[in-house]
């Protein structure tokens, strides 16, 4: 009994050192966020509007998101390595203006949701500053040694020449295989430094092939099919030549 004394500790010491969890809630996508809005709201010390305070909320969520340290990794690893133009960040392909079957040359992206589909693959749901856009992950991004273990909710995705396709307009969705993984910083990786981020590798980075127009194929594609001449050619009929010389003999 003497030994459990030992771990007893009063109230006032631990008022000392705990403190009230300062995190944000994220808000659900869509128009069931305006529910969970007012939900939240109506419990809140300081009620205000349901659109003032999901707009809080929401910008809460970014700064979040993005002043987290996966994110600063990212930055600073796309600096260093000169990934893209000034090393900056900002001169990524976004996602909110990708277009369907396009293929983003450099896209950085948090992950918010992992859902396994059942056949090896998953399903994520990625967000820059920009938008938002829904993935297919193959399975052998998983079961790479060096990017599977990194992958959940709240990591940081560097993608390379990955391309989107869309089976239903508008929506978009992006297709990640192996080849388009350049690198995978953890959610609850440690804060970086620049010496930390200088013994990292420098990555291949594919360039985007650009190929060159063909004005012919532009041009089928423009020209109407309704003011199309039908072509007034037809091939020599044989019988008709066999009829005429019979009758004139």
């Amino acid at each position: 009994m003497d030994a459990w004394r030992g771990l007893e500790i009063e109230d006032d010491v631990l008022q000392s050192f705990l403190k009230k969890c300062d995190s944000s809630s994220s808000l659900i996508p869509g128009p069931a966020g305006n529910i969970q809005a007012a939900m939240l709201n109506r419990i809140s010390d300081d009620p205000r509007t349901t659109q003032q305070f999901a707009e809080e909320v929401a910008q809460a969520t970014f700064e979040r998101d993005f002043n987290s340290n996966a994110w600063k990794w990212a930055e600073m690893y796309i600096k260093h390595h000169d990934i893209v133009k000034d090393g900056d960040i900002n001169n990524v392909t976004h996602l909110g203006t990708a277009k369907p079957f396009e293929t983003l040359h450099i896209a950085v992206c948090l992950v918010k949701e992992c859902i396994p589909n059942g056949l090896g693959d998953m399903k994520l749901n990625l967000k820059d500053t920009t938008g938002s856009m829904k993935a297919s992950l193959h399975n052998k991004v998983l079961s790479d040694p060096k990017f599977g273990p990194h992958i959940g909710v709240g990591c940081v995705m560097i993608l390379n020449h990955v391309t989107t396709f869309s089976a239903y307009p508008p929506n978009i969705y992006l297709n990640i295989v192996l080849t388009n993984v350049i690198n995978v910083f953890a959610a609850d990786i440690c804060p970086p430094t620049k010496e930390l981020v200088m013994v990292t590798p420098k990555p291949v980075i594919r360039p985007l092939k650009v190929d060159p127009p063909n004005i012919a194929e532009i041009m089928r594609k423009l020209r109407n099919p309704f003011l199309q001449i039908p072509s007034s050619s037809k091939p020599p009929d044989n019988n008709n030549n066999k009829d005429t010389s019979n009758t004139m003999e």
